[in-house]
C-alpha cells in the first residue's frame, strides 16, 4: 500500500470514527472543499485525491509519524473539551487500525471550529 493510499484510508477511517462521537455535529471541510472552484480542482488534479472533509493526514517520513488533524463542529449542550477528548481518542484508535500494524506513530490534533 502506498503512502497516498494509507493517507486516504486513515482519513476515511478517522472521519467515520469522529462522526460517531456524541456531541459532534459535523466534520468541518477544508477551504478547497468549500470553494469548489478551479483551485479545488487543481488540488485534486495535483495527485492529492479527494479529500475527506474535516480530516487531514500527513506522514512525517523522518520521524515515521502520521500527523492527523481533525476539525469538528460540536453540538450546544456538550462540553467542547469533552467532545475534543473523545474525538482525539477515537481518531487515534482509528488511525492505528488503518495502519494495519505498521510501526508508525500517530499524533492527533482536534480543533473545534464552531458550536451549533
Amino acid at each position: 500500500m502506498t503512502p497516498h493510499d494509507t493517507r486516504q484510508e486513515i482519513e476515511r477511517t478517522v472521519a467515520a470514527a469522529a462522526g460517531r462521537v456524541p456531541g459532534v455535529a459535523s466534520l468541518s471541510p477544508r477551504l478547497p472543499r468549500l470553494l469548489r472552484d478551479g483551485t479545488a480542482r487543481f488540488v485534486r488534479a495535483a495527485g492529492r485525491g479527494e479529500q475527506v472533509p474535516g480530516v487531514h493526514a500527513r506522514l512525517d517520513t523522518d520521524r515515521h509519524t502520521w500527523h492527523v488533524e481533525v476539525k469538528v463542529t460540536t453540538l450546544s449542550g456538550h462540553r467542547a473539551l469533552d467532545v475534543t477528548r473523545a474525538v482525539r481518542a477515537a481518531a487515534d484508535g482509528a488511525a492505528h487500525a488503518a495502519l494495519h500494524g505498521a510501526r508508525d506513530a500517530v499524533a492527533v490534533t482536534v480543533t473545534v471550529t464552531a458550536v451549533v
